[in-house]
């Protein structure tokens, strides 16, 4: 697409993630925050970043970064029951939005990247990213 195809709004996305890139990369806590400070949906600025050719890494639920995400320290790991059950009670398709493993994080006051870890321990796989990067 030609920069003058673009109309104020696309501009200005386009502006900021390129002001936010950290080493040639838009990492996802970056994404979500530009996408509330400029007042948009995340996946407008997942899809800005798409059209600029600029990946998105380092995934709150550790979904993805730069490398492989691995996930080897799970085996042994417990999860404390509530965030299991909420996990379990937010399924769609016997997936866990993107959206909603946010508010459950939110909701329980814990990390993002234990609300994935559990996820991924449940093997339950993470849906519909907020910025678009997988469904």
């Amino acid at each position: 697409m030609n920069p003058e195809d673009l109309n104020d709004d696309e501009r200005k996305i386009d502006e900021a993630i390129l002001a936010s890139l950290v080493s040639g990369y838009l990492p996802c806590p970056v994404a979500l925050k530009l996408s509330s400070r400029l007042g948009v949906e995340a996946k407008a600025v997942g899809e800005a970043a798409n059209r600029l050719r600029i990946r998105i890494t380092d995934c709150l639920l550790g979904c993805f970064k730069i490398e492989k995400s691995k996930h080897e320290d799970l085996a042994d790991r417990r999860f404390d029951q509530e965030i299991v059950d909420a996990v379990e009670r937010s399924l769609v398709d016997g997936r866990l939005p993107c959206a909603t493993a946010h508010k459950i994080g939110r909701g329980l006051k814990v990390g993002l990247k234990e609300i994935g870890d559990a996820a991924t321990k449940m093997n339950i796989k993470i849906s519909h990213c907020q910025l678009g990067c997988f469904s």
